[in-house]
């Protein structure tokens, strides 16, 4: 599976303390005030012969998964490594191992768990990482690329997370440099490779440093050849614009931005089917681009789809609030809905950010 159940904490039960003969584990004093996490068994009541440390300790580790700064988290974790001191070895070779076998998922909750339960480990999360994209790429073969894309925006978080808790750890760079690439992200790629460089330690990585290297050389040359196909574009000559892009999007399909520029070019030639085609694929590699969630709803307006431009923009305003042309658009597809009380607030809304917008304004005097 490669989402999370809905609450994955549902089965969590909490146990006093006068449930369990003993006070201590080692050196660990228990404090009588804190109740015990226990993971209820599935469709049948606890029984005292389920309560065990063991079966304590899996509930602690699903909580610090799922739950890192809850109030008993730290006392938790005491409590984790009093009773398995070695636990943090022991499940990062099993969580490498189901990752290997491809049980993804529960590598997932491995590694959360540790993530949860050394918060200042950087290793963790970058495991972690790996491991979204991994269920990322599986769903992306299986042509679900929707799916995947939240699943690369955790890897994006815990790359993030891993480098806030060891800045300077150096696999982390490297994989971060690798996702970003994959991304359509070659100027961050860069960025990371140059960390990567200067904190390596290993050089056994050396070699995939310059393989890396080496692809991004072969980016600067795209990357002038879609600045190449911009200005042609801003300049009305469309086609040469495309003409321009073909052969990019076609060498390096996960590039979000040459996709924009081959929609833009498109939709401004008054192709507004290819053009939305463009702007989806552009927004698989880049979901959260306000940008291209905008022109995607001009398309769908053209092609008479309101409903689902009037979605497209309102995601687009979640993202840049105060934008007025994604708020204008947002107007103008209200009114293609027949919801003009709701296009008159958007369309005022453009005028306080823009007082000289002309659609807001005809459209507001033509609705008066």
């Amino acid at each position: 599976m490669s989402r999370e159940p809905d609450d994955p904490l549902a089965r969590i039960a909490f146990l006093a303390i006068d449930r369990l003969e003993a006070r201590r584990i080692g050196d660990f004093q228990l404090d009588p005030a804190v109740p015990l996490p226990i993971e209820l068994p599935a469709q049948q009541p606890l029984r005292p012969e389920d309560i065990s440390w063991q079966a304590i300790i899996s509930a602690m580790l699903k909580l610090l998964a799922y739950r890192p700064e809850g109030s008993e988290a730290d006392y938790y974790r005491r409590f984790i490594l009093a009773a398995q001191p070695d636990i943090k070895e022991e499940f990062t070779r099993a969580g490498i191992l189901k990752a290997e076998r491809g049980e993804l998922a529960l590598a997932v909750e491995i590694f959360r768990s540790m993530a949860g339960l050394f918060p200042e480990c950087g290793q963790t999360r970058n495991n972690l990482a790996l491991v979204y994209e991994q269920q990322a790429a599986r769903l992306e073969d299986a042509g679900a690329a929707e799916e995947a894309g939240p699943l690369r925006e955790q890897a994006f978080a815990a790359y993030k997370a891993a480098l806030a808790a060891e800045p300077e750890l150096a696999a982390c760079h490297l994989n971060f440099a690798h996702f970003h690439l994959r991304s359509g992200n070659p100027g961050k790629a860069r960025e990371h490779l140059g960390l990567f460089l200067k904190h390596n330690t290993d050089p056994e990585r050396v070699e995939q440093a310059r393989a890396l290297a080496a692809r991004l050389e072969g980016y600067e040359q795209v990357e002038r050849t879609c600045a190449q196909a911009f200005d042609a574009i801003q300049l009305g000559r469309e086609a040469e614009g495309l003409e321009l892009l073909q052969p990019v999007t076609r060498e390096h399909p996960e590039l979000w931005n040459a996709w924009f520029l081959a929609g833009w070019a498109r939709r401004r030639m008054g192709d507004y089917r290819q053009a939305r085609e463009a702007f989806e694929t552009s927004l698989r590699s880049n979901a959260g681009n306000p940008d291209a969630l905008n022109e995607l709803a001009i398309c769908l307006l053209e092609l008479g789809e309101a409903p689902e431009a009037r979605l497209r923009l309102r995601e687009a305003t979640r993202l840049d609030p105060e934008n007025p042309k994604i708020l204008s658009n947002l107007g103008v597809a209200a009114l293609r809905c027949g919801d003009q009380q709701e296009a008159r607030r958007l369309f005022k809304a453009v005028l306080r950010l823009a007082p000289d917008d002309p659609i807001a304004r005809g459209l507001l005097e033509k609705e008066n």
